[in-house]
């Protein structure tokens, strides 16, 4: 007849059978929900310049054909601090995707700021930057030939539903029909004292496919 195994609590031998119980209330969605990490954020509602747009039940959401991609309904009290990751599988023109914060279906359409460090492997480093402007944060650079170039941009946005200053992080990464590859590492600012839940990709030119995320910061 098989033993019985068992485990060390603290204070007395016990079977791993009753620990395993008593683990097993922590398996719980509240339990995951408090733990800190990340938590992928399901848009209220996506909205789309033209093209098309849709929201998986995970909270992906995906883009084709179009000229502006809105979502409502990601920054909320419940989280101070947010990664957007975005990538590009599309673009009907040449040019950049900037980023606008919204708020109630409205955008933002002043005060922001951006510089950029890049490198490639044409062994170029290149440094641009803006301030005060309208068009937006500039994320990532689109290209017509995208049998070769493929952009996504990873972006740390930092207290954007807090009537303070929003700041955040920007990496992204792409090739040029050349195959010339290349990283830009950079930030930007909407000095804006400002409450947002929702953004917009506005690309410069044409029109964009791919898809993005959003996940809260939970602490």
């Amino acid at each position: 007849m098989p033993k019985p195994m068992y485990v060390w609590s603290g204070s007395a031998w016990v079977s791993v059978a009753s620990e395993v119980e008593s683990l097993a209330t922590y398996a719980t969605q509240s339990y995951a929900d408090n733990t800190p990490g990340m938590k992928m954020i399901v848009p209220s509602s996506v909205a789309v310049g033209s093209g098309s747009g849709s929201i998986a039940t995970s909270g992906r959401v995906s883009f084709s054909g179009s000229s502006s991609v809105a979502l409502n309904g990601i920054f909320s009290s419940t989280y101070k601090n947010y990664l957007i990751q975005l990538s590009l599988t599309g673009a009907s023109a040449d040019g950049v995707v900037y980023m606008k914060l919204r708020n109630s279906g409205t955008d933002a359409s002043t005060n922001y700021s951006w510089a950029f460090v890049g490198l490639n492997t044409s062994s170029v480093d290149t440094n641009t930057g803006s301030t005060g402007q309208t068009t937006g944060m500039v994320l990532c650079s689109t290209e017509t030939d995208f049998n070769k170039a493929y952009y996504s941009s990873q972006i740390n946005i930092f207290r954007p539903f807090e009537a303070v200053v929003t700041s955040a992080n920007i990496l992204n990464t792409g090739s040029t029909s050349s195959a010339v590859a290349m990283t830009r590492s950079g930030g930007a600012w909407h000095t804006t004292e400002s409450s947002y839940d929702g953004i917009n990709l506005i690309p410069s030119a044409g029109n964009i496919t791919g898809d993005i995320t959003v996940y809260g910061y939970k602490a």
